[in-house]
């Protein structure tokens, strides 16, 4: 026995002890996909950001099972690279719509998951939501992967979702016309851009009202409602409940 690796294959430790680490490591959710991307595993506290109660439900779906096909497509390129090339992609910047249809960000390791014998067997991989949600433009320099016209728009809408977005500032950032800028965020999305744009904003909405003691009509303001009444009939549309409920079944008032 010369080292660490050695000495753990020798005990044969039970798989499910390393699964009740991550169950307890805050914000970060882990997960296991075979050759042919399907999920294996995935901790508990991440299930219900896609609409699961458990891993038996969860157990052999596939990213279309999940997500619109066009992110799923995008999902299982990145596992094929990562299978193909033995090789690890990190800090993925990716795009997930939760169980209540709102945007939310991750950044995202995906390793390959090699047998003994060598064989490629699946890939592992680990996803944390991205922090600052006080400011989503510091993501910063990390851009979502898709750099086509499309993926221009999206960027475009995340760093400035704050302020009065057009349907003619994403036209001229994607460089498509309305027709196709619609066309592309349907097939991509199952949402239209306005639609994406709303919803980008009642997510960062919904971490003032948990995380802060804003008014609504600063978190309104804040996060490019036109106004409290605007804020909370659009809340109310996505999340079938009024904002101030929501902060109060949630347990903060």
């Amino acid at each position: 026995m010369k080292n660490f690796l050695d000495w753990f294959n020798d005990v044969s430790c039970d798989p499910v002890q390393l699964c009740q680490l991550f169950e307890n490591i805050p914000g970060v959710s882990f997960f296991i996909k075979d050759t042919e991307s399907r999920l294996l595993y995935m901790n508990q506290k991440f299930l219900p950001r896609i609409g699961l109660d458990s891993n038996e439900e969860l157990f052999g779906k596939s990213d279309f099972d999940l997500f619109p096909p066009r992110l799923a497509e995008h999902f299982r390129r990145d596992d094929r690279m990562v299978m193909e090339s033995r090789k690890p992609m990190l800090n993925i910047l990716e795009l997930v719509f939760n169980s209540q249809g709102l945007p939310d960000w991750f950044l995202t390791n995906k390793y390959p998951l090699i047998s003994k014998d060598g064989t490629v067997v699946g890939i592992i991989g680990s996803v944390r939501p991205y922090a600052d949600k006080d400011n989503l433009s510091k993501i910063g320099d990390l851009k979502w992967e898709r750099d086509d016209e499309i993926g221009r728009g999206v960027n475009y809408i995340r760093k400035n979702f704050r302020k009065n977005i057009l349907i003619a500032d994403l036209v001229k950032v994607s460089g498509l016309n309305h027709r196709k800028l619609h066309r592309g965020f349907i097939e991509l999305f199952g949402i239209a851009p306005m639609q994406f744009i709303t919803r980008t904003r009642i997510e960062s909405a919904c971490d003032d009202l948990l995380t802060t003691k804003k008014k609504l009509t600063q978190i309104a303001n804040d996060n490019g409602f036109y106004d409290q009444s605007s804020f909370t009939q659009h809340f109310r549309k996505q999340m079938k409940i009024t904002p101030l409920k929501y902060r109060k079944q949630k347990g903060f008032s």
